[in-house]
């Protein structure tokens, strides 16, 4: 976001709104949410001559809707902007909000499971011009996205661009899952395996441990290997307990 930097250079009551915002994200982060809207509010009023300084408080507004786990709100906030903008964000200068309001709505429609809502705002921010890492994030959503749809090629393919430019830590376990169950359900057991093995690697974030050492147990057994297959069930049946 360029709110600050622009406001800096366009009079008092902008630069008031910035520093109400700096305020709103030190009380988020002291978990005082109900206090930092008020801020947002008031920042918002101060802005509202400037068409680009609303949109980016809106953004501001909807992305701690999200930070609070407040999903819906945060959805429906950030659905208003792109009738609120429409016009605006076909703008050069709307242009860059507007792929930032996309990128928060694909996240979060994927974070509450609505993948068909998801899979259109994912498959466009693909063409967005996004820093390695913000790309990577894309893949690895669009990839989920995919799988959960049972479009396993295509999976596949957003899972192994993700790969091809490394995938973040916090979505390393998550990635190895599904990217290993894609493989799963193409019948490539071999790289399967190795995916899940990596996902008992990862750390405890992401899908339970019970449910990778099921996957390791059915991969091994479409291996032929009865053994493993059995200490995997063994493993996974002691998790669930």
């Amino acid at each position: 976001m360029t709110l600050n930097s622009g406001m800096a250079d366009q009079g008092d009551p902008l630069k008031k709104a910035a520093r109400l915002l700096e305020g709103a994200t030190r009380l988020q982060e002291q978990g005082q949410f109900r206090d930092a809207e008020g801020l947002i509010a008031e920042a918002k009023q101060l802005s509202a001559p400037n068409l680009q300084a609303c949109a980016e408080i809106d953004l501001f507004s909807a992305r701690s809707l999200l930070k609070e786990n407040r999903q819906e709100e945060g959805l429906q906030k950030l659905a208003a902007m792109l009738i609120e903008y429409a016009d605006w964000f076909k703008t050069r200068d709307g242009r860059d909000v507007y792929e930032l309001v996309q990128l928060d709505r694909g996240f979060a429609l994927m974070h509450l499971e609505r993948n068909e809502e998801a899979r259109p705002v994912l498959e466009e921010a693909v063409s967005f011009q996004l820093d390695s890492q913000v790309q990577s994030d894309v893949y690895c959503h669009l990839g989920c996205c995919y799988h959960k749809l049972s479009v396993y090629p295509s999976a596949k393919e957003q899972f192994e661009r993700a790969n091809a430019i490394g995938v973040s830590e916090d979505w390393q376990s998550a990635f190895h899952y599904y990217f290993g169950y894609t493989l799963y359900e193409l019948r490539d057991f071999q790289r399967a395996k190795r995916e899940f093995i990596l996902c008992l690697q990862s750390g405890p974030s992401g899908p339970r441990e019970s449910m990778r050492y099921a996957m390791l147990a059915a991969t091994s057994r479409k291996l032929g290997e009865y053994s493993e297959a059995r200490s995997y069930d063994e493993k996974a049946q002691s998790l669930t307990r």
